[in-house]
């Protein structure tokens, strides 16, 4: 479950990409403006929007400066409407579990409550 949710969030790296790419596209920048704006060429931009560069924190400095944005704009997470979209709770989800299963997670349930509460005891 917790593997399914940090899966579903964009890496540190992808929001990088994805503000970098959004911001310049907005700015009407090609790849070669900005480089000529960050005094790089525009292949390492290219290369970083493909995620195969990382740049320092002085390059991102200067490409933010660039994109006329403060550098921690390059790095804000915005949820998409699919990330946005609310996932039912823990009652929601056992009220959709066929009765069956229901009765099968309380008896297991009961049986590791029973089993807790005796080696509780048995240990005093």
């Amino acid at each position: 479950m917790i593997s399914m949710l940090i899966s579903s969030v964009m890496s540190l790296q992808q929001v990088f990409i994805a503000n970098l790419k959004k911001i310049r596209k907005e700015r009407g920048l090609s790849q070669m403006t900005l480089s000529q704006k960050c005094d790089t060429t525009s292949n390492y931009i290219g290369q970083i929007e493909m995620g195969r560069r990382i740049p320092s924190f002085e390059k991102i400095d200067k490409i933010a400066a660039a994109l006329e944005v403060h550098s921690c704009e390059l790095f804000r997470y915005e949820a998409t409407e699919k990330s946005k979209k609310r996932k039912p709770n823990a009652k929601e989800y056992l009220q959709k579990l066929p009765q069956n299963t229901k009765k099968e997670i309380v008896a297991y349930l009961l049986t590791a409550i029973k089993k807790d509460i005796r080696i509780l005891f048995d240990s005093k």
